[in-house]
């Protein structure tokens, strides 16, 4: 008989998110372990990284002025992945710029936003400094006002502590896949004993495909301003330019990121949807760890890097 796909679907992270993995006609209990564990793993992760959550530990930190906060393990990991990514994109990738983010508008959940003009956040300046104490599980944020939001790179976080946490579940397990809303962790093989085949949709084209990847192993995450929107009649997007502490001029409509994993893959996918084509191609030829397809609003979408682009279109699961 034949391996299957097991999916575990659910909401979280404000979004719809997926568990997937590769079992055969006995595995039908480890498989419902796997799944689980992923679904745990992912609560974990939002109970610990969630801005709207006033009781995460997130939240306490940024309510915290100053203070020494004592924080869950999986904050201290994400904040030093995303403190290293602002170093890696020189600030263009900023976890930073909540200040920024909810003087613009989007000060609560997605599908709680109140349409209001935006405003500048007083006193901008990108790059606030996060001191941590690992050992301790110690945070603190060292400016006056200073917030952090790690609403992407903490989804592609989350999507590999959940990969982990199946492999954990189920040591043999033979593959797996974790999709949080586009931002996707994937490891093994597919029922067919072979590579992922990815979907990049087209935004310009509802319906439509502007790629398919190729991948054993790795994250994938999409960045944009084509879903979203919020403000006066939809004007902004949640994109900020750490730099004018406003939501992004410049950009591609979409950018879909390869990267080892799915954190990394996000802060890049953030960076480059800030930046102009000519900028992009020289990020990711500066980085040739990540790849991407960067989709503008008009014209040819981009493959920068070594894209796994697949020629024949066959999909398995879509970002």
């Amino acid at each position: 008989m034949t391996a299957r796909l097991e999916r575990s679907t659910f909401r979280a992270v404000g979004t719809m998110c997926e568990a997937a993995v590769t079992a055969g006609p006995n595995d039908g209990r480890f498989a419902r372990l796997a799944l689980a564990s992923a679904r745990a793993e992912v609560a974990a992760c939002e109970a610990a990284l969630s801005r709207f959550d006033a009781a995460s530990d997130l939240s306490r930190l940024n309510a915290a002025g100053g203070e020494w906060t004592a924080v869950d393990r999986r904050l201290v990991e994400a904040l030093r992945l995303a403190l290293r990514a602002r170093e890696d994109t020189d600030g263009r990738f900023d976890p930073t710029v909540l200040p920024a983010l909810v003087a613009a508008g989007y000060d609560r959940s997605f599908e709680q936003l109140a349409e209001r003009p935006a405003r500048r956040a007083a006193g901008w300046r990108a790059g606030a400094a996060v001191e941590i104490e690992d050992e301790a599980g110690l945070v603190r944020l060292l400016e006056p006002g200073a917030a952090v939001d790690l609403g992407g790179i903490g989804k592609g976080y989350a999507a590999s502590q959940a990969l982990d946490a199946m492999h954990d579940a189920w040591p043999m397990l033979p593959g797996g896949l974790v999709d949080l809303g586009g931002d996707l962790a994937l490891r093994g093989d597919t029922p067919e004993h072979g590579p992922w085949r990815i979907r990049i949709a087209d935004p310009r084209r509802p319906g439509a495909t502007a790629g398919v990847l190729v991948l054993d192993s790795g994250g994938v995450a999409t960045s944009g301003r084509d879903v979203r929107r919020f403000g006066p009649g939809g004007s902004l997007h949640h994109l900020i330019d750490p730099e004018t502490g406003a939501p992004a001029e410049a950009g591609p409509l979409t950018v879909t990121v390869v990267a080892p994993d799915a954190a990394e893959a996000e802060a890049h996918a953030t960076a480059l949807g800030i930046s102009p084509p000519a900028d992009a191609a020289a990020h990711v030829a500066a980085h040739p760890r990540i790849s991407a397809l960067y989709i503008p609003h008009e014209g040819a979408a981009l493959p920068l890097g070594a894209l796994p682009l697949a020629q024949r279109r066959i999909v398995v699961r879509a970002a």
